[in-house]
């Protein structure tokens, strides 16, 4: 959930002259880290934690997805999930080469991020670099809210 959260941000605040009041497209985020590094470093650590790139938050949520399907023998549906998990890894790793390896053929004025935009996205990032230094906080967080169900 804080991935989609600092990806969305990502996303949303990748405004330029071009694409203000339109939406936007994978054209968009080409270029991104000559124009704005400290957003293209966001975009790809919310991609490397999208596509479950050890230790990152991600990571360790497929990991625990992954151990518990196996555990309750259901070998069929983990062998689909990591199946799947391994082809979406290929397409973000793709997003994260246009990011920082492909060039647009005319660059545009980027605005400036907005500042909610900037406190989500920076929240989130921050969220996601806590659980990459203590991902047993991650797991405790994830079991009480687990046990707040039943």
């Amino acid at each position: 959930m804080l991935t989609s959260i600092c990806l969305w941000s990502f996303i949303l605040s990748l405004n330029n002259t071009e694409n203000a009041h339109k939406s936007k497209t994978l054209i968009d985020i080409s270029s991104v880290a000559l124009l704005n590094p400290v957003l293209a470093f966001t975009g790809l650590l919310a991609f490397f934690s999208l596509a479950g790139v050890p230790p990152l938050a991600g990571f360790f949520a497929k990991m625990e997805i992954f151990i518990c399907s196996i555990g309750s023998s259901l070998f069929f549906a983990s062998i689909v999930a990591i199946l799947s998990s391994v082809i979406s890894s290929f397409f973000y790793i793709r997003l994260i080469k246009s990011i920082y390896f492909e060039q647009k053929e005319d660059n545009f004025f980027i605005f400036p991020v907005s500042r909610g935009c900037s406190l989500v996205m920076g929240v989130s990032l921050f969220l996601l670099l806590c659980f990459f230094f203590n991902p047993s906080l991650l797991l405790l967080l994830s079991q009480k809210m687990a046990l707040c169900l039943f």
